[in-house]
């Protein structure tokens, strides 16, 4: 299976960009396998563009020292979920040492999908978000960890740790994913379901990253003033 990527990361309105992402994928025997993350910084604590640089770090090493090996050794389903779950909590005891060794609190969101063969996972914390979208619809995956008062009630950072969601899917021809930041999303989300890309019409990087851009400056144009990041992987 083909997949088509691009990516959207842009400051805003913010005088720094906490938001941080990352598409890594190999071409091996069994395929191709990918992995695509966007972590967004909590902007009301200290150093949010470490915390989510701690994410995408710890998911690169993940996906080239576990992830492939697990995925060239054909292990199951469940040894995958596994990994993930102990680099989650590895990642949030890192972050609980550098913020008790400094005397702060930080934290960040961590939305992250892994594609490989006919199959996907998404693993999720937080606010960002994970879409599937089709040439019929546009359907959200994951369920944002916030309270009624907008505070967030999970993320990977130096606090306890809570356990992700994590969910597979099978993956078929003609069918995108869209991660993205709450900034992306918040004022742009009626343009994707309205005006979104739709697979069967993807043909280039370039045409996605337009589309992203477009989505972007459009909710920059309705009020949007945080940091924007997304990722939209097309299976062909």
């Amino acid at each position: 299976m083909n997949i088509i990527s691009g990516i959207y990361w842009d400051k805003g309105r913010q005088e720094q960009n906490q938001d941080s992402l990352l598409v890594e994928q190999v071409l091996t025997k069994r395929g191709r396998i990918l992995l695509a993350v966007v972590s967004d910084g909590i902007g009301s604590l200290k150093e949010g563009e470490t915390a989510s640089g701690f994410v995408i770090e710890r998911m690169r090493q993940c996906f080239y020292q576990e992830l492939l090996p697990l995925i060239r050794k054909k292990r199951s389903i469940k040894d995958i979920r596994k990994c993930f779950l102990r680099n989650i909590y590895m990642l949030n005891q890192t972050m609980n040492l550098y913020g008790k060794n400094r005397e702060l609190k930080l934290g960040a969101t961590v939305s992250l999908l892994f594609l490989w063969g006919k199959r996907a996972v998404f693993v999720h914390l937080g606010d960002s978000r994970i879409y599937r979208i089709t040439n019929k619809r546009v359907r959200l995956l994951t369920k944002d960890h916030i309270d009624g008062q907008g505070r967030l009630l999970k993320c990977s950072g130096s606090f306890a740790y809570r356990e992700p969601d994590i969910c597979f899917y099978s993956l078929r021809k003609n069918q995108g994913f869209l991660l993205c930041t709450d900034g992306f999303y918040r004022h742009g989300e009626k343009s994707f379901e309205k005006e979104g890309l739709l697979p069967g019409d993807t043909e280039s990087k370039e045409q996605i990253q337009r589309w992203l851009k477009q989505v972007a400056l459009r909710a920059l144009r309705n009020g949007e003033t945080d940091n924007m990041s997304a990722v939209y992987l097309v299976c062909r």
